[in-house]
């Protein structure tokens, strides 16, 4: 709960930081203007400008997803599943130590 609602404020940070096609585009319009960029090459560079900010912005997304899941408490399934394979070696070691006879289980007593 705690970690889905870190993730969104992160998530809504970055949405917040993220230029508009609208900035952009004046963005792009001022460089004309200014001789910077040649009006027909405007909606190219325009376009440029957009897909790079996504990508950086999906690989942004990516990193903070993978930074809360890192910090996240593990599910119940994965609780589960954890008491689960503790519960299957101990009954093994239970197993194992019955098969191996009462002498070695005094041997083993005797070491520690």
């Amino acid at each position: 709960m705690v970690t889905r609602w870190l993730e969104r404020s992160l998530l809504f940070g970055l949405g917040l930081l993220t230029v508009t096609r609208e900035k952009v585009v004046q963005f792009v319009d001022k460089l004309v203007e200014e001789g910077e960029v040649r009006a027909e090459e405007a909606p190219k560079v325009v376009e440029r400008l957009v897909a790079r900010g996504e990508e950086e912005r999906e690989a942004l997304r990516k990193l903070i997803r993978d930074e809360v899941a890192r910090w996240a408490p593990p599910s119940r399934q994965d609780v589960e599943d954890l008491k689960r394979k503790v519960d299957e070696l101990a009954a093994r070691v239970e197993e194992l130590s019955r098969a191996r006879g009462p002498e070695s289980a005094a041997e083993s007593a005797g070491q520690d």
